[in-house]
């Protein structure tokens, strides 16, 4: 495997409450009592010089003590400005790693036969590229899948720091592609590569007859890590044993079967926690319609529960030929184009979503729906006409949330080619980004800005070439991509970016990440 150029390869005391006899009226007051008699003492001409020797004593003192404060109130004092003592400590640079969630995988050997235990599926094609140059590749060393070969494991991506600018920010991206064609996996499926994390959503696949859906859980560190599986479908909350304790051993790779947990769920969503070693999470998800493959995909993390959810990138790619798909296929559930939304938490949510056209032409497609707490609701819409979307929703609860459409080619009246995908919510992208196309079928970049001024984005290759672009609020730039090839790209606004990669009626998809943050200088204060 080679990377897209020969500098990025591949692969003191306290004060006591009073008690209770120190206020209590009974009780007994021992000491002098006062006089009971009104009958007067003479006074003496003695003690009556002495209270006055007193209270010209009394006099002389308050009188100095005032000169003092008035004196001090005239006198000019020097300033004096104290400042803290603080030092900037520059912590030690840190590599960049990201993971790749490694080769599509089967339950199940050529023949069949072995049907709990988890083969590869050949090998992805991982493309990536450092800003420092180098780019240090290790393969995961455990893994419950039988790779048969050392290349077939998840990759894992090191970028160490520039040693002629150890303070500066090192850029990694990566991402993978990989095509399968082998009984009933066809189709096509790409993934980024992603920094450890120990919160995932995982919003997509299902275990009905025909689909298959595996829990990928990659922990790259050298700590061994514990994971917890929280499941919800279409009735709520997924009550299995083994969910949690599940443990991740330092490099190294765990894969479950969703249907061991929860069989027949037509809309799961997967909420994955870890301790310890964090790691890397993914559906892979499989369909078989019949005796016809119906696709695989790689489905990554969606945004953490938020108000407001932003898919890029959703595709429709022949509306007629997803058509008669429909008519000669049963279980057609999951041709027509759906978004997939969970609310977390026991308050039920309110909605509203719109569908923008990267067409500005054509108007969206707004509707508004009320949300059960705790249940996973797929919203199928039906009849969307081929083209491209950017789906906006807005909810006055945290909800998660995917989308997923079908492609088909329709060739002499006849589907010839069948595949799925996933397409998750792109978290907003504040600052200058580096991502990577995986390899494989053609791409476009999908960046939406919905904020209320006009947006000036530049995109820059790996081999120079600039494209500037201005993007209008509440619109979809859709640009052509090299696959295979790393890109800078460049905001004056808050955006949102996604990859569809669709050809031949193959079609797959990933969001683009945040740049994960490097070491800063530090300022301590003691």
């Amino acid at each position: 495997m080679t990377g897209n150029d020969p500098a990025h390869d591949e692969a003191s005391a306290v004060p006591q409450e009073p008690t209770g006899s120190e206020f209590d009226d009974d009780s007994e007051i021992t000491g002098a009592a006062e006089p009971t008699s009104s009958t007067r003492r003479p006074v003496s001409a003695r003690a009556a010089a002495l209270v006055g020797a007193r209270v010209i004593v009394g006099v002389v003192g308050i009188g100095t003590a005032t000169a003092a404060i008035l004196g001090a109130t005239f006198l000019d004092l020097p300033s004096v400005t104290a400042q803290a003592p603080n030092a900037v400590i520059v912590p030690v640079p840190t590599a960049q790693q990201l993971t790749c969630p490694g080769p599509l995988l089967r339950l199940s050997d050529d023949s069949g036969a072995e049907a709990s235990s988890v083969f590869t599926l050949g090998e992805a094609t991982t493309r990536f590229s450092s800003s420092s140059g180098a780019v240090e590749q290790s393969r995961v060393k455990a893994s419950d899948a039988e790779t048969g070969a050392a290349n077939a494991a998840p990759l894992v991506l090191s970028a160490a720091p520039d040693t002629q600018s150890p303070q500066g920010e090192v850029r990694l991206s990566g991402a993978q592609g990989q095509s399968v064609s082998v009984g009933d996996y066809v189709g096509f499926a790409s993934a980024g590569c992603r920094a450890v994390g120990g919160d995932n959503w995982l919003v997509g696949g299902a275990t009905t007859t025909g689909r298959t859906t595996l829990i990928l859980l990659t922990n790259p560190t050298e700590v061994t890590s514990t994971v917890t599986l929280e499941i919800f479908d279409e009735q709520g909350v997924v009550s299995a044993a083994g969910t949690s304790g599940i443990v991740v051993p330092p490099n190294g790779q765990r894969v479950l079967s969703l249907a061991g947990f929860a069989p027949g769920v037509l809309s799961p969503v997967v909420h994955v926690t870890s301790t310890g070693g964090q790691i890397t999470a993914e559906l892979q998800q499989s369909i078989v319609r019949g005796l016809d493959p119906g696709g695989v995909e790689i489905v990554g993390p969606t945004q953490p529960p938020s108000r407001a959810v932003v898919i890029p990138g959703i595709v429709v790619s022949n509306l007629e030929a997803m058509q008669a798909l429909r008519g000669t296929v049963t279980q057609t559930d999951d041709l027509i184009a759906a978004v997939r939304v969970f609310v977390p938490g026991d308050e039920a949510a309110t909605i509203a979503a719109t569908l923008i056209p990267a067409d500005v032409a054509r108007a969206p497609i707004t509707f508004e729906l009320d949300l059960s707490a705790g249940v996973v609701t797929d919203i199928p819409i039906e009849e969307l006409a081929t083209g491209a979307y950017t789906l906006q929703i807005e909810s006055d609860l945290p909800i998660v949330a995917s989308a997923r459409t079908t492609s088909a080619v329709l060739t002499s009246g006849s589907v010839t080619a069948t595949d799925f995908a996933w397409f998750t919510a792109s978290p907003a992208l504040d600052d200058d980004t580096q991502f990577t196309v995986a390899a494989g079928l053609n791409a476009t970049l999908s960046v939406v800005n919905l904020g209320e001024l006009p947006a000036a984005v530049t995109l820059t290759s790996a081999d120079g070439v600039v494209q500037e672009f201005t993007i209008a609020p509440q619109t979809t730039l859709r640009a052509a991509v090299s696959n295979g090839t790393t890109y800078t790209l460049v905001a004056d606004t808050p955006i949102h970016v996604g990859i569809t990669q669709e050809q031949d009626g193959f079609i797959a998809a990933y969001t683009v990440d945040p740049q994960t943050p490097g070491s800063s200088p530090l300022t301590v204060f003691p």
